[in-house]
């Protein structure tokens, strides 16, 4: 891309997000000035502009409930639950009266029939000679004959025993005291008694009589409601009612009176019950006669004083008059601020970071954490009071890994300023604001050498624990002393929150804006990614030589704070062209014969130049990153093939061109390209050397001089910010590396060896 578009796009983005950032600010910090929070303290003396009226909802409300509590309840009664009362009682009655064995005790009856029957004799006297006969004579006398007719009644069943009886009315009707049951069984044997004596029973008058007791109870109250049931009861029982209906005969009339009172009482039911819509119709009534109460101020009139208490008047008091005022000075204020700060960023990358600052999308998305801090920051400005310890749960950890991992930790530390600025724009707290900048920074140390998720989990709780004291601080310096230990437990909770956020939101950003993150460096250098699979398969030998690189390069990125993951990815993946014709390259040549030899040299520089080729296509097949793509491209830079000019000078003469000899990638940039470049070449070179004598510390040293400066000179390292310091620090390294790996073994007896060292020499 050329410089002109590029420079368009970096300042459209910074504009965009210094704009989105600065609009998001100037609306939430206008929704705080124009609702101030009713029970909150007044920052400053709030006066009445203008003749103000508002609503004074409080006294109305207060007013209109007391109108509510003068509304007496609707009742309406329900006569279906009297008479359910009624049936009860005289289910009772009829259980304990025996009336079902009335009949069995009337007395038995004899009637005689008397019938007289009268003959009567008649005399005839007949005249002789008419020749009749005569009969004799006929005599009538009366006679009478008596039958007797006995009508006969057979008991069949006997009644039961009252204690049978009491055990019978018990499982039914439980809620009737024994002395009550008792009574009424007792009367109910005594009128079998009296039925057996051919006189009237007692009981069915009981029944009239306690009947009328319910209908003149509920009677008496217009129905019984249930805030009335108990007393209703206890006045009864208490009070036993006299029962007209009784006969003058009874001698215990008042026990039996006391009995029915009890029993219907036991019986009784709340029968009159609130008619809800009715009584919730009388209070809508009552509540809207009250009118809307009105609170006024007039012009200049305070409102209320700073440090004094805002109430529901004054909130909306004070909310009128800040709809009148012009909030433009304040938020030009917060604009200009925010724009200086994006601008003093964007100066920062330009001139310190250029390699970054190169990269429009890196800077589109530095944009996009200062939006997001932003909004992160409006949601303390949420809380009542800022200064309080719960706004030291402000994530901020999440900008300080997320800057950390995306870009590096100078950047993150860049990300502090706006961070900072945003929080105090909204909350207005030193204390806050102090905060913020420090969640932002604390994280830097435990991820700047990042190898691992297990390293990252760590960062986290290093993190969250360091937040502790910080806050501890600014709360006991800026705030109640009280809330020392509370700003501390919200510090650790924040910095958890943040870590998780972050980390939670690393990959998304890394893909979306397509940074090779350190979870992607992890997966990469997983040994099961199928890239690397693919080189172990076909080139072994270029797997193993590979993985050694990649210890190396890790070790010299480590000695000068480079990325040592990064440069490890990068080893691991920087010959992967390698398996195209792994055949052609050495170290895949065990056992067989070397094609070189046979080769012009030419045709085999041809060859050797394409495995860069070839792994830049292999790379772009797998989607591996385009880090590790520039790797593969800057590994050998335009070195020359010194083996192969050589060749090619001893047989064809002086003519040779050495371009014709030199690789065809980039030289390398990042410091962790011409890391690679280094380790890659001292590598083959140590190997060499192995397989013709045993390698010495002098000799290690010699090959990682000859590499390091031969690249020097050929002006590989141009283009790299590698210092002459750091480059001394990456021999060293190199050279540490290499003795370790190199070092002496002790040959065991029978066991095949071209050195034996004693083990007293180790």
């Amino acid at each position: 891309m050329r410089r002109g578009p590029a420079s368009l796009q970096r300042f459209l983005y910074l504009l965009l997000s210094a704009s989105v950032a600065s609009l998001v600010l100037i609306a939430g910090v206008q929704v705080s000035a124009s609702q101030p929070a009713e029970g909150s303290i007044a920052d400053k003396d709030y006066r009445a502009d203008q003749f103000i009226e508002v609503n004074d909802d409080f006294l109305t409300n207060a007013l209109r409930d007391q109108a509510e509590r003068g509304i007496e309840p609707e009742y309406v009664r329900d006569r279906d639950v009297e008479r359910e009362v009624q049936a009860e009682v005289r289910s009772f009655l009829e259980a304990v009266s025996y009336s079902d064995f009335y009949d069995q005790f009337i007395p038995t009856t004899t009637t005689t029939s008397t019938t007289t029957t009268t003959t009567t004799t008649t005399t005839t006297t007949l005249v002789p000679g008419e020749g009749q006969i005569v009969p004799p004579p006929v005599t009538s006398e009366p006679a009478t004959t008596t039958t007797e007719v006995a009508t006969t009644t057979t008991t069949t069943l006997a009644p039961p025993t009252a204690e049978e009886r009491a055990a019978e009315i018990e499982r039914e009707f439980a809620q009737i005291d024994e002395d009550v049951r008792d009574l009424f069984i007792t009367m109910g044997l005594q009128d079998l008694e009296r039925i057996s004596n051919e006189q009237t029973p007692i009981f069915p008058v009981v029944a009239t009589a306690a009947r009328s007791l319910v209908i003149a109870v509920y009677d008496e109250q217009d129905g019984i409601q249930s805030a009335q049931l108990n007393t209703v009861k206890n006045d009864l029982i208490n009070n036993p009612r006299v029962l007209p209906e009784l006969p003058a005969s009874l001698e215990n009339t008042l026990e039996v009176e006391a009995a029915v009172s009890k029993l219907v009482a036991r019986s009784l039911q709340a029968s009159e019950f609130e008619d809800v819509a009715a009584t919730n119709a009388r209070i809508e009534e009552a509540r809207a006669a009250v009118p809307q109460q009105i609170a006024t101020f007039q012009q200049g009139e305070t409102i209320v004083l700073a440090g004094e208490l805002i109430g529901s008047i004054e909130a909306k008091a004070i909310e009128d008059v800040l709809s009148r005022q012009s909030q433009a000075p304040e938020d030009f204020a917060i604009a200009g601020v925010l724009f200086a700060t994006v601008a003093l960023c964007a100066l920062y990358l330009r001139r310190n970071r250029p390699m970054l600052w190169s990269e429009p999308k890196k800077v589109a998305l530095f944009g996009i954490l200062v939006v997001m801090a932003a909004l992160v920051a409006l949601s303390v400005g949420t809380f009542d009071d800022p200064d309080t310890a719960i706004a030291f749960v402000f994530p901020g950890v999440a900008f300080g890994f997320l800057a950390g991992l995306l870009f590096d930790t100078r950047l993150a530390l860049l990300m502090a300023l706006p961070v900072a600025v945003t929080m105090g724009i909204v909350t207005g707290s030193l204390p806050v604001t102090l905060y913020a900048a420090a969640s932002v920074i604390a994280p830097l140390p435990f991820i700047s050498d990042v190898s691992s998720q297990r390293t990252l989990r760590t960062a986290v709780a290093y993190t969250s624990v360091t937040m502790v004291p910080v806050a501890a601080a600014l709360a006991f310096l800026f705030l109640d002393n009280e809330l020392v230990g509370q700003a501390g437990v919200f510090a650790m909770l924040g910095g958890v929150l943040g870590g998780i956020v972050g980390l939670g939101v690393l990959p998304f950003f890394g893909n979306l804006f397509g940074i090779t993150t350190m979870l992607t460096l992890l997966d990469l250098t997983d040994r099961n990614h199928p890239a690397l699979r693919l080189l172990e398969e076909k080139a072994p030998g270029t797997f193993n030589h590979s993985i050694l690189v990649g210890t190396l390069a890790s070790r010299a990125a480590r000695a000068i704070g480079a990325k040592p993951l990064l440069a490890e990815a990068l080893a691991y993946y920087h010959d992967l062209g390698k398996t195209e014709h792994p055949n052609l390259f050495i170290e895949n040549q065990f056992g067989a014969s070397n094609p070189h030899r046979w080769l012009p040299p030419e045709e085999s520089a041809a060859h050797i130049r394409a495995h860069v080729t070839d792994g830049v296509s292999l790379a772009r097949e797998y989607r591996l990153p385009p880090e590790i793509i520039e790797g593969i491209r800057q590994h050998h830079g335009t070195s020359l093939m010194r083996y192969f000019y050589h060749k090619a000078v001893q047989e064809q003469g002086t003519d040779v061109v050495s371009t014709d000899y030199r690789h065809v990638g980039r030289k390398p940039v990042a410091k962790e390209m011409a890391i690679l470049m280094m380790c890659d070449s001292v590598e083959a070179a140590a190997r060499a050397m192995a397989y013709q004598d045993s390698p010495t510390a002098d000799g290690l040293r010699k090959i990682v001089e000859d590499v390091v400066n031969e690249k020097l000179e050929d002006g590989q390292f141009d283009d790299s910010d590698l210092t002459f310091g750091e480059l001394s620090r990456v021999k060293d390294a190199l050279l540490e590396a290499l003795v370790s790996h190199y070092h002496h073994r002790i040959t065991y007896p029978n066991f095949p060896g071209t050195d034996t060292v004693d083990a007293e020499e180790l």
